[in-house]
């Protein structure tokens, strides 16, 4: 990775060269100013400094700048009766004009080209020089390249910088392409693992059934929940694979709360007695809430088909015009059988709760029987 690609390092690093040049500009015309003029120490450290100041704050504050710059350029020609402009003083002003065209916009570059040919005008009709025409085209063809040559830096920049954004942009892109294709790929080996030994069980069911007709009705109905339950859960995963193939979603109809008779009669013929008490109308419920009830009731009761198989499971969802409550029991019982889950059950339930703004409690009650009890609200959450 490109270490000036960091805004931090180039920020410090603008800021070192910026130093590095001022103090360079600040010497150099301090020591020619001494040296080639009759000015006294105190006017050339004037003057430098006034330069060096203006080529720290051109960026900046170009307006300053310029002021600054020019107005010693003028003062220093005033005093040195050398010609139209002192050649020190001169060419830092082109620096700072080169500073100004680099972080100012082309027409107010220009406009800063159009105000140093009048500050050559006025010396001219102030000073009456012998170089007054070579000095003033001097001064509109150096002052043009340097702005001409700071506006194009300042270009460049801002074209590298487009280029770096563009290369991000590609890069992400690359990055997410590269993970929709190995969604994508997880997604057919997981359907292809999922789906045989699914259809093993549906295949298994219906063969079961076909070789013992006289089987008790119990048995055959819960061979029909075995081979319903596969087939769906084949459906499912065909859904889920279409998702992850074309990062679309919606390609079935999701439950709703008015969909919960038949996740009771699905728990039933599983072997678990359930009474279920709903009051209130869940047709009149948002779809999200309603989808979201409806989930969890569903884990619930997935959550008692494995860990109290058989133990009676009481369900109570109660509608009103503010709040949704829902309340499930499921009795502990110890002699039953537990099979192993993933752990995930409610910490998702209190995750799909905690978005929606309601309250969510799971564990044991007085009575011994395991309670989850939610409370939506109906609306908009309230913070």
């Amino acid at each position: 990775m490109n270490r000036f690609a960091n805004p931090v390092v180039r920020q410090w690093g603008w800021l070192a060269a910026t130093a590095v040049l001022t103090i360079l500009t600040f010497a150099i015309v301090l020591h020619t100013l001494q040296s080639d003029t009759g000015l006294s120490n105190r006017q050339a450290l004037g003057l430098a400094l006034a330069q060096g100041l203006a080529l720290l704050i051109a960026v900046r504050v170009p307006h300053a700048a310029w002021a600054i710059s020019a107005g010693a350029t003028a003062l220093c020609s005033v005093w040195v009766d050398a010609g139209l402009w002192v050649d020190p003083m001169f060419n830092s002003h082109l620096a700072v004009l080169a500073l100004i065209a680099f972080g100012t916009a082309p027409r107010i570059a220009a406009g800063y080209w159009c105000v140093s040919l009048v500050l050559a005008v006025g010396l001219t009709v102030a000073l009456r020089p012998l170089d007054a025409v070579a000095g003033s085209i001097e001064l509109a063809v150096l002052a043009g390249l340097a702005l001409v040559a700071g506006g194009a830096s300042r270009a460049l920049l801002e074209t590298r910088r487009t280029l770096r954004r563009q290369r991000d942009a590609v890069d992400r892109e690359r990055e997410r392409g590269a993970l929709l294709e190995e969604r994508a790929r997880i997604a057919r080996e997981l359907h292809d693992v999922v789906a045989h030994h699914m259809s093993v069980i549906a295949i298994q069911a219906e063969a079961i059934r076909v070789r013992d007709p006289a089987a008790a009705p119990p048995t055959l109905a819960g061979l029909d929940t075995i081979r319903d339950s596969a087939v769906t859960a084949l459906g499912e995963m065909r859904r889920i694979l279409g998702v992850l193939r074309s990062g679309e979603t919606g390609l079935l109809p999701q439950p709703a709360l008015t969909d919960i008779d038949a996740l009771i009669d699905s728990v039933r013929a599983a072997g678990t007695p359930v009474d279920c008490a709903v009051t209130g109308d869940p047709a009149g419920l948002p779809p999200g809430l309603g989808l979201s009830a409806y989930r969890i009731v569903q884990e619930a009761s997935s959550n008692a088909l494995r860990h109290a198989p058989g133990a009676p499971l009481r369900i109570a969802i109660d509608i009103a015009p503010e709040r949704i409550r829902i309340r499930i029991d499921n009795e502990i019982r110890r002699d039953a059988g537990t099979a192993p889950g993933t752990g995930q059950g409610l910490p998702g339930m209190r995750e799909r709760v905690t978005l929606l703004g309601g309250t969510f409690h799971a564990g044991p009650d007085a009575s011994g029987a395991f309670r989850v009890a939610v409370s939506l609200p109906i609306g908009e959450p309230k913070p």
